[in-house]
């Protein structure tokens, strides 16, 4: 190789070294300054984090969707409790108000032009759940990164998820079946530190009970 080809090969790897530096900068992964270089009057540092904004419009149909009462599908119901201090924890309970509804807002036996029919229905909520114990109401949260302890059983916090159970009549008429389930942590309940997970999916259906006239 000669000193031109040596030449161009070096300027070639600066200029890919140039290109991959300046793409770290104007990354829009989040950018960490180090307080303690902030040594003189005028220096500025700080972070900085990537955001958007989201929303999601669905059409308005017969469809069935479970929302809030603010009229928002919910995707997750989440009942945070927040952050507790290890040991005996004191009661702490959450509040979701659950609705089932189609996306029109029509009753449920009205035609697709939103005509009220004559049928009748019953209507419940389920928690499907494998960590849900429905003859208790317990819940079962599970320590994430699934420590053990002494014994080598996993730690866990049992918690109370109570909400309106069994058929209910739904009229013709009626647009919503609604309930409120409540996340409870007892008091007293003893946890250690780590953050306590439980899941599953909460159903609502409704049964033809009466086609009507």
């Amino acid at each position: 190789m000669n000193m031109k080809k040596l030449a161009v090969c070096v300027l070639s790897v600066l200029s890919l070294s140039s290109m991959a530096f300046g793409a770290h900068v104007a990354s829009n992964q989040q950018l960490v300054d180090s307080a303690l270089s902030a040594a003189s009057v005028g220096d500025s540092v700080g972070a900085g984090v990537p955001f958007e904004v989201r929303v999601n419009v669905i059409p308005k149909g017969p469809e069935l969707g479970i929302f809030d009462e603010n009229g928002n599908l919910y995707d997750t119901v989440v009942f945070d409790h927040g952050t507790k201090l290890a040991g005996k924890l004191p009661r702490s309970v959450v509040k979701k108000s659950l609705i089932l509804q189609r996306a029109d807002g029509y009753a449920f036996s009205a035609t697709k032009a939103g005509d009220v029919g004559t049928t009748t229905y019953t209507g419940k909520f389920e928690v499907d759940s494998t960590l849900y114990d429905e003859a208790t109401n317990t819940l079962t949260l599970e320590k994430l990164s699934s420590s053990t302890d002494k014994d080598n059983n996993l730690v866990t916090m049992a918690t109370e998820l109570n909400f309106i159970k069994g058929d209910r009549e739904v009229s013709a008429t009626d647009t919503q079946l609604r309930s409120e389930f409540n996340s409870v942590i007892l008091a007293g309940t003893e946890a250690v530190g780590g953050q306590y997970v439980g899941t599953g999916t909460i159903q609502a259906s409704l049964t033809v009970k009466s086609l009507g006239n």
